[in-house]
C-alpha cells in the first residue's frame, strides 16, 4: 500500500510547475550565455510503444497481485525480461 501510494504521488504535478513559463527574453539570454542548441527530436515513437497494460482491468489486476505478494511478481516480471 506505500508504495502505490509513493507512485500516485510521484505521477503528481511537480512542485513550481503551476504552468509558469520561462520569458522570451530570459531564454533567449539563457541561450547566448550558454550557447545552448534546439533539442534534438525524440529518438522514440511513443504512439506505438505496447507498455503492457491495455485497459483499467489488466493495471488494477497488476496491483492487487503487487498487494498480495510483491515478490513473486516482480521475479516473473524479471524472468519475463530475460
Amino acid at each position: 500500500m506505500l508504495s502505490l501510494m509513493l507512485v500516485l504521488t510521484l505521477m503528481g504535478q511537480v512542485a513550481g510547475a503551476e504552468g509558469v513559463a520561462v520569458p522570451a527574453e530570459t531564454q533567449e539570454r539563457l541561450v547566448e550565455q550558454y550557447g545552448l542548441d534546439a533539442p534534438p527530436p525524440p529518438v522514440w515513437d511513443w504512439s506505438s510503444v505496447d507498455v503492457g497494460v491495455s485497459g483499467i482491468t489488466g493495471g488494477m489486476l497488476f496491483v492487487y497481485r503487487m498487494m498480495l505478494n510483491p515478490l513473486g511478481v516482480l521475479l516473473q516480471e524479471m524472468l519475463y525480461i530475460l
